[in-house]
């Protein structure tokens, strides 16, 4: 087991390292009390595991654990600590483990049996590099390789589960660290909300590291940027791309505009409430309207009255205030001679505009009063 050093107090470097060379199979291949990660580049990526001083006077430790794991993602880290307080941070990281000074041989042989496990587990997870991860993003937030069933993602904190879902929303995008601060500590102090956000950036890392060949976040240009590789989709993307490519919507065409729009499972990370989603998520569902009027109109054109009713009662849930849409659901159930279908969705639209303190339009109103008339004519008839 190659294991790599850092801390800025040569004595603690000494002292770790003669405790590592007392355990069996362990390789101290360097040993740093600078954080010049450039000039030792080459040595990290020879590393199986990085023990780490989280408190240093040149470079914050947790800062240090993000630059080390942009040139080998799942590398181990082991923080090594002289407080307890840092203990705790380390947890919040999702460090593999941690060690307080002065490291004890016991101690330490626990930790190098936790690094042995873990690198054998890791090992049992190299997928094919045939497979394609598909990030899903309309419906329930999932990872989904090839058919398998999709998988929803542990996130340490709820902090970091929007921190990637950020990313991944301005994907090659370079995102700058004030901005993310902004939107995830805005009233912390400088220098916490930065400690914090290397924290938050670390708990990404490990929460996706089962998928790093597919994504990457980089730090650059004093900022982060999250990258696709080539064997990943987002479905949102791919949606879009399948309805601006569509032929004109006709006879022959229906089906094949029915599955693009079966793609559409839901609004846009429909669990969360983040205010930077809802433009997006606007547009998204403006673009699913739009388009279900379409087909839902040239069923009713050429009197497909139920598959009309079916697209109609769909366009209604997602915008329950169009007036055009209600009234021509209300003309298809008078037409089928479904009264209560008739008043239910009169009700329906009515409640909707309420809301807003609108009311029905008068072309509407004097539809459904007649039509209302038209019942109490008929039963007299009768």
């Amino acid at each position: 087991m190659n294991v790599m050093l850092f801390d800025d107090e040569a004595p603690a470097l000494d002292f770790l390292e003669h405790q590592l060379n007392l355990v069996r199979s362990v390789n101290v291949i360097g040993k740093y009390s600078h954080t010049n990660i450039q000039a030792i580049k080459a040595t990290i990526r020879l590393a199986d595991v990085v023990f780490l001083d989280i408190k240093m006077s040149e470079l914050n430790g947790l800062e240090l654990a993000e630059k080390i794991l942009e040139i080998k993602p799942n590398l181990p880290i082991i923080f090594v600590t002289a407080y307890d307080e840092y203990a705790i941070q380390a947890f919040e990281l999702n460090a593999l483990d941690y060690l307080l000074k002065p490291v004890q041989l016991d101690r330490l042989k626990k930790t190098v049996k936790r690094i042995e496990l873990f690198i054998k587990y890791k090992s049992k997870e190299i997928q094919e590099t045939s497979e394609h991860l598909t990030i899903n993003v309309l419906g329930e937030f999932t990872f989904q390789l090839n058919n398998y069933n999709p998988e929803i993602i542990t996130w340490r904190t709820t902090n970091a589960q929007q921190l990637f879902l950020y990313l991944l929303h301005h994907h090659d995008q370079i995102v700058s660290k004030s901005e993310l601060i902004e939107l995830l500590f805005p009233y912390t102090e400088v220098e916490k909300a930065y400690s914090l956000l290397y924290v938050t950036i670390y708990q990404v890392r490990q929460a996706i590291c089962n998928y790093d060949k597919y994504i990457t976040i980089t730090n650059i240009q004093n900022g982060y940027v999250l990258n696709l590789d080539k064997n990943t989709s987002i479905d949102k993307e791919v949606w879009e791309s399948e309805l601006s490519n569509a032929p004109k919507v006709d006879i022959k065409t229906l089906n094949q505009h029915e599955k693009i729009m079966s793609l559409y499972k839901g609004r846009y990370i429909q669990k969360q409430d983040y205010l930077w989603l809802e433009g997006e998520r606007f547009r998204l569902e403006k673009l699913w309207v739009n388009h279900a009027l379409k087909i839902a109109n040239y069923y009713y054109k050429h009197h497909f009255f139920e598959k009309a009713a079916n697209w109609y009662i769909q366009i209604a849930d997602v915008v329950p205030e169009d007036e055009s849409v209600n009234f021509t659901l209300m003309k298809i159930y008078a037409s089928k001679n479904y009264g209560v279908l008739v008043d239910h969705q009169y009700n329906l639209l009515k409640s909707a505009l309420d809301e807003f303190n609108i009311t029905i339009s008068p072309e509407i109103e004097k539809w459904y009063h007649e039509w209302k008339l038209s019942l109490k004519r008929g039963k007299v008839d009768k």
